[in-house]
């Protein structure tokens, strides 16, 4: 539904800068600000930019950031000024929608510089020692490996995560390295280029790939254990899964 030229000015429509203006003011941080949303006592939330001019700035925005929700207004204050622009934070992906309150936000880190390169000898000695030594993630307990299925060919390389679970199954950090040692987080200079050229989209235009509570991506699909169309563990299959599906099909015939 069209939203009324009252209404859209009420919620404050043409009256805002948004991420694209570099030069808007940038008032104090605190206290945070009231957006314009119906009845008045709603605090605005903070984001950062991935915007070309001004990404890696921090901004206050309505809660309801989403133009297709109805419950939005067109709230917008920035928080950083361009001396916190840093355009490396286009070079990985994002969910657009995430937004904290601002007691809650915390700027993206960097990740560290990517490891160097290993020759396949320079994999396998590594890996027989971190196997034997394993790693600490980011709780400080010690990693768990997770190996593909045996006796299929393997689907991804041995990694560690974190062995501590939250109380839904998923692991405690996002501590995630080969077996061999730490992976690269950073694309590479040919990368870099293509996404200067226009030839390959940035990353901050994507969102992270989904991944299952073991940590590696899902296959897409019928559902095996649903009888449905969507994602599952992508190391779920074989004999195991074949013997789910057949009783799933049993009792779907019966019924």
């Amino acid at each position: 539904m069209a939203m009324s030229n009252a209404r859209y000015k009420l919620l404050g429509g043409g009256q805002y800068p948004s991420e694209c203006d570099e030069d808007a003011p940038v008032p104090p941080a605190l206290p945070v600000p009231f957006c314009r949303c119906e009845p008045g006592n709603q605090l605005a939330v903070a984001k950062q930019s991935r915007h070309p001019k001004t990404a890696g700035r921090a901004f206050y925005i309505c809660k309801w950031n989403d133009l297709m929700n109805s419950c939005h207004c067109f709230f917008f204050q920035w928080i950083d000024g361009p001396d916190k622009f840093d355009h490396r934070i286009r070079l990985f992906p994002y969910y657009p929608s995430e937004s904290w309150p601002y007691n809650e936000f915390r700027r993206r880190v960097p990740p560290p510089p990517n490891p160097p390169p290993m020759t396949e000898e320079e994999k396998q000695e590594a890996a027989i020692y971190r196997v034997n030594n394993l790693p600490k993630c980011h709780c400080g307990v010690l990693a768990k490996l997770q190996r593909p299925n045996i006796g299929v060919p393997p689907k991804f390389t041995p990694f560690f995560r974190c062995s501590l679970k939250t109380s839904d199954g998923w692991p405690a950090s996002d501590f995630n390295e080969y077996i061999y040692g730490p992976r690269s987080h950073w694309p590479t200079e040919e990368e870099v280029r293509d996404f200067e050229s226009g030839k390959k989209p940035w990353l901050c235009t994507t969102t992270p790939s989904l991944r299952c509570k073991c940590g590696i991506l899902p296959t897409k699909g019928v559902v095996p254990f649903e009888l449905g169309y969507g994602y599952y563990c992508g190391n779920s299959y074989g004999e195991y899964w074949v013997h789910i599906l057949t009783r799933k099909l049993k009792l779907f015939m019966i019924l």
